[in-house]
């Protein structure tokens, strides 16, 4: 998932770069949401890529945001931590993320897309993470996110780009 300055995963910059490959994503692969046409990307599948990222954000509760981006990262994921170069792959995410302030991460996902293939989706949506600031004061930040996820082999959902910038507390 981290240096004194970053954030969450979820809580990190390029938001140009996230609207670009958001865009990429949408525009080359003909994403459909819930009110999609029957195909690969029924509702059905959209179903299942939210609750793949509601159980990722379950697991960060349950065992920490550092485990839940190890387990739910396919091998290849990259992070964008704000003013820092990309990290790549799932033991530099799972390094990085060990490394940052300690606290409780929350996501809301608030929707998801999903190709006709099936393959490829994005979730976004809002963060909050509350933890203690090198000061010894309590720290709480907020955030919105966007998360690109691949279906594996084996049908689950990891995923393969995530970025995120601070914001304000949603409303």
């Amino acid at each position: 998932m981290k240096p004194a300055n970053s954030m969450h995963p979820t809580a990190l910059g390029a938001g140009i770069f996230a609207s670009v490959a958001l865009a990429l994503v949408v525009g080359t692969s003909g994403c459909a949401t819930n009110s999609a046409t029957p195909g690969p990307a029924s509702g059905a599948e959209v179903e299942r890529l939210l609750r793949a990222d509601k159980a990722f954000c379950a697991l960060a509760q349950k065992r920490g945001a550092a485990e839940a981006f190890r387990t739910f990262a396919a091998e290849d994921a990259v992070c964008f931590p704000i003013g820092e170069a990309p990290v790549r792959g799932r033991a530099a995410i799972l390094e990085w993320m060990s490394s940052g302030p300690k606290g409780e991460m929350k996501w809301t996902p608030m929707t998801a897309e999903v190709a006709r293939s099936g393959d490829l989706g994005y979730t976004w949506g809002t963060y909050e993470f509350r933890g203690q600031g090198d000061d010894g004061q309590p720290l709480v930040r907020h955030g919105k996110y966007v998360t690109v996820w691949k279906k594996q082999a084996d049908g689950s959902w990891r995923f393969v780009l995530d970025i995120g910038n601070p914001g304000p507390p949603p409303k």
